[in-house]
């Protein structure tokens, strides 16, 4: 009985001694996090601002190809389609690529190898 209180005396302390590690830890994954998102959401910005103004006018080029035909109405047509499908594989890219990682996952790892380590001790 005396071990047991002796060990989960050791258990409370290595416990206490790691709570401020974790954290520090999570304060570090947070700011990691924080910075990734910043920069994904600056890229995804530029590159949306540029890819719109290059759909636009590959759909006004096309269109004024086709002005002084009969078949303007149907380029016109075609343009819309074609904003449609982009924004159709845009969103389905969007949706299936673009997942983050959980915040804590390194903290989470640690915690587990801690838990470890006190399964082993007990």
């Amino acid at each position: 009985m005396i071990s047991a209180l002796h060990k989960s005396r050791q258990l409370y302390l290595i416990t206490l001694d790691r709570v401020s590690d974790y954290f520090d830890l999570l304060r570090v994954e947070l700011k990691i996090h924080e910075h990734n998102i910043a920069l994904r959401i600056a890229g995804f910005a530029v590159a949306g601002l540029f890819s719109l103004l290059a759909i636009v006018f590959l759909g006004l080029a096309i269109i004024v190809s086709f002005w002084d035909s009969p078949f303007r109405a149907l380029a016109a047509w075609f343009v819309v389609l074609l904003y449609g499908g982009i924004a159709g594989v845009c969103l389905n890219l969007a949706l299936k690529h673009f997942r983050s990682q959980p915040i804590a996952n390194t903290l989470r790892t640690e915690f587990r190898r801690d838990l470890d380590v006190i399964k082993e001790s007990v």
